[in-house]
């Protein structure tokens, strides 16, 4: 297997994981999907609306099948609030401290 076919192997397989991440992420709080990203037509933008804030991520094609308890949107979607990487992933954090409840 040539490097490069090493590399992409091993990216896809990361995008797989932080797939199942966020398909179970948006199994917990209101979501959606949609094609919204002119950059990135293929991908598909789940929005997670949690109590700590709004976050986003791109899905590759082939990782879709994990999404199919999430609502598409083919016209209107949630408008994005302008979340930076850095203020989605201290959303997370923040909702990740959060004092547990039920368990």
């Amino acid at each position: 297997m040539a490097d490069h076919d090493l590399c992409t192997s091993s990216l896809d397989a990361a995008y797989r994981e932080r797939a199942h991440l966020v398909a179970h992420l948006a199994s917990l709080y209101p979501s959606q999907i949609a094609y919204a990203d002119p950059e990135a037509p293929d991908w598909a933008v789940v929005t997670v609306e949690a109590p700590t804030g709004q976050m986003s991520w791109h899905v590759a094609p082939r990782d879709m099948d994990l999404f199919e308890h999430v609502e598409r949107q083919n016209g209107l979607v949630l408008p994005w609030d302008g979340h930076s990487t850095e203020e989605k992933y201290e959303r997370l954090r923040q909702l990740t401290i959060r004092p547990k409840r039920g368990l």
